[in-house]
């Protein structure tokens, strides 16, 4: 298993097992201009490209997860991309995976606003975030140093599905969980995710579905809509030069 301090190049495998065969394939399957840029990039550029791609994933759960109107200066945690570039380097997810997951969170962004909007005005203006308990945040010893604080779910709810869909670092897991599945016939059961993160079974298996709930179990991605969006998300990763 790679270290925590592996290179970028190790943190997420730079091409799919199948870009050899795009070539092969019919015109209309073939991966837009963007991506054909990318797997005949060199691997510098490519290592570049994973490093944005890493950059920007965090800068969306942080969009998401953590809107203006949620700011608290008093919650310290740590950065969101270490934790990002952990599960990655542990999981050995593929460059598409990462961006089919993001593709996941960005779907149900509105919906997540919303919980969190309503959670932010149901609570008291006095109250304070309550420290995460035993149950919602992970060990030191839990994925390094890197992700031993999932502050998303400190606030107390009576019903644990809402709680874990505002939680960014649990959800981002579940949707990555989720992308592997639709893209890869074979992959690592949820036992193995649970080594991983450093969470239970009980806890992966209920963050997995409370993101398809969250999701609507709307896991397709057409081809036209994916080509879309990657392109869209290679233009933002590349303003990040």
């Amino acid at each position: 298993m790679p270290t925590p301090n592996s290179a970028v190049n190790n943190t997420i495998s730079p091409t799919d097992s199948n870009a050899c065969k795009y070539s092969t394939l019919p015109l209309e399957e073939q991966p837009c201009p963007k991506y054909r840029e990318f797997l005949s990039a060199s691997r510098p550029e490519r290592t570049m490209m994973i490093e944005r791609l890493v950059e920007t994933a965090a800068d969306i759960i942080d969009s998401i997860w953590q809107p203006r109107f949620l700011t608290n200066d008093k919650v310290k945690v740590v950065p969101t991309k270490g934790f990002i570039r952990e599960i990655l380097c542990r999981s050995k997810a593929t460059y598409s995976t990462l961006q089919i997951c993001l593709f996941y969170l960005f779907r149900v962004k509105k919906i997540v606003h919303e919980k969190l909007r309503k959670r932010h005005q149901s609570s008291s203006p006095s109250s304070s975030p309550s420290p995460p308990s035993s149950s919602t945040s992970l060990s030191a010893s839990s994925l390094s140093n890197h992700v031993n604080t999932f502050h998303e779910c400190s606030l107390k709810t009576n019903n644990r599905t809402e709680e874990l869909m505002c939680c960014g670092r649990r959800m981002f897991l579940a949707a990555l969980m989720l992308a592997s599945k639709y893209l890869h016939d074979k992959n690592y059961r949820n036992q193995s995710w649970a080594k991983i993160s450093g969470l239970s079974m009980r806890e992966i298996n209920a963050a997995e579905m409370a993101f398809l709930q969250l999701i609507d179990y709307k896991l397709y991605v057409s081809k036209p809509t994916f080509d879309k969006w990657y392109t869209l998300l290679h233009g933002y990763t590349c303003s990040k030069k």
